[in-house]
């Protein structure tokens, strides 16, 4: 028994890049609105067309701006029971396999904002969530690219299947049961699930609130006008013994001329940003690849090399990575994903001559090949953070760089692991801050052309 549903709505893309080649996350719009990067509102004067749904696991957020646009068509057929094979090659009970039992988890309550507020938890707490199979329906969802361009073109040739069809994707969906409590006892539910797969090595999970009829203590408050508390979403997803999701509360507009909805996230976990950029939130030593974050981690924790500084001098260089996270965003790869996983990580250089003792953040980006095994890992400083060139040396630990006359001075790290070894450089940079970036109330509205970078020196280094 088979029905067919088109969806005619924007199918839309982004993905995160990183300084060599891109660990990309594709995400899904959500049910009737549009869900700006997770976070944000986007009120629409016009009804609101349904959206191809196409869960993945771990963030579901749709991005707005660039990007392409299509349409999926979805069949669905019920499948009889766990044990019966399906057109993804695994069945069922080994999808069902990844989410059944109890899970245990921090959890981050975002503080009050500017578009709602949610109580009475704050801050950090726990949840548990259990989910049960009771004999629920079974289903297998055919999506199906149909159409895709590039938005906003008119060349119906454009686009293609590459580009749409890692959001058409088929899935088992499971109905189920699911127990969520908060530590604080905002939720204390008992509420029907979905359960999706398009891969049995993970699971995402889907449920609806009504927040007139919750167990638990949970408010949650609009604060513009204009605005109301349509209905609360758990959006999550399970994998090799943990979970991750976000608590989501999807708000309606009208000023009796226009109408609108969005979504805005108020609590997620295991952890609030660590994973925003897409990837899906494990803890290190979890081995959905062939490797794990930790396995990354313990294979270059202490690295020796030869630096050469600009000027042609040699020294002796030590680096140490450490985790600076409870979890790495893992990726299993897709149309448009690379497998891999991005892991935040604390790394200390410090060179025999005296003249670097630096600890500074980075990302580490471990890429997998078809068969999930480890190829590289690369690493890049999170961010540049200056800081007023007299405390330079006191803040970082790096010596024998002028910044004088310029606003701020950063250090910048890049470089390879491989097995072992590494290779990469330090680039010592003087900057030049415009006062519409350090003010920028100063120029509401108005142009900015950004910081201006020098290199002021450095080096790099190799086994």
């Amino acid at each position: 028994m088979s029905s067919s549903l088109r969806h005619s709505s924007s199918l839309r893309h982004s993905s995160s890049l990183r300084h060599s080649s891109s660990l990309r996350h594709s995400s899904s719009l959500r049910h009737a609105s549009v869900r700006a990067g997770g976070r944000g509102l986007l009120v629409v004067a016009a009804l609101l067309a349904a959206a191809c749904t196409a869960p993945q696991g771990g963030s579901q957020t749709g991005h707005d701006g660039a990007g392409t646009e299509g349409a999926c068509e979805e069949t669905s057929t019920v499948v009889g029971s766990l044990e019966e094979a399906t057109a993804l090659g695994f069945t069922a009970g080994e999808a069902l396999a990844q989410a059944e039992g109890t899970f245990e988890s921090p959890i981050v309550w975002a503080p009050p904002g500017d578009m709602v507020n949610a109580g009475p938890e704050q801050g950090e707490g726990e949840i548990t969530i259990d989910v049960a199979y009771g004999g629920g329906a079974i289903r297998f969802v055919e999506s199906r690219f149909v159409e895709s361009r590039p938005r906003g073109s008119n060349d119906e040739t454009e686009g293609g299947p590459a580009i749409a069809g890692d959001l058409c994707k088929s899935r088992i969906e499971i109905d189920v049961e699911l127990a969520i409590a908060t530590s604080g006892g905002a939720l204390a539910e008992t509420v029907p699930a979905i359960l999706s797969s398009s891969d049995p090595r993970h699971v995402a999970l889907e449920a609806e609130l009504d927040p007139d009829a919750l167990s638990g203590s949970l408010v949650v408050t609009p604060q513009r006008e204009g605005w109301a508390l349509a209905d609360l979403t758990i959006r999550g997803g399970m994998a090799a013994g943990a979970s991750w999701g976000s608590i989501d509360a999807r708000l309606e507009y009208s000023d009796g001329e226009a109408v609108g909805a969005g979504f805005r996230s108020f609590a997620s976990w295991p952890t609030a940003e660590t994973c925003a950029r897409g990837g899906l939130p494990l803890p290190l030593d979890t081995a959905l690849l062939a490797f794990s974050a930790a396995d990354v981690l313990a294979e270059n924790a202490e690295v020796a090399a030869t630096f050469t500084w600009d000027q042609g001098t040699t020294t002796r260089i030590a680096l140490s990575l450490e985790a600076a996270d409870d979890v790495a965003c893992v990726s299993l790869g897709g149309e448009f994903d690379e497998a891999g996983m991005r892991i935040p990580a604390r790394l200390h250089l410090v060179t025999e001559d005296g003249r670097v003792d630096l600890e500074t953040d980075v990302d580490v980006y471990a890429l997998a090949d078809a068969e999930g095994r480890l190829v590289d890992a690369s690493f890049q400083s999170v961010r540049m953070r200056g800081v007023a060139p007299d405390d330079f040396e006191a803040t970082y630990g790096i010596t024998g760089f002028d910044a004088s006359g310029y606003d701020e001075a950063s250090p910048i790290v890049r470089g390879t692991f491989t097995g072992g070894s590494s290779t990469g450089a330090l680039d010592v940079l003087g900057l030049t801050v415009p006062e519409c970036v350090s003010n920028p109330a100063s120029n509401p509205g108005g142009g900015c052309e950004g910081i201006d970078t020098t290199k002021l020196g450095g080096g790099t280094w190799a086994p």
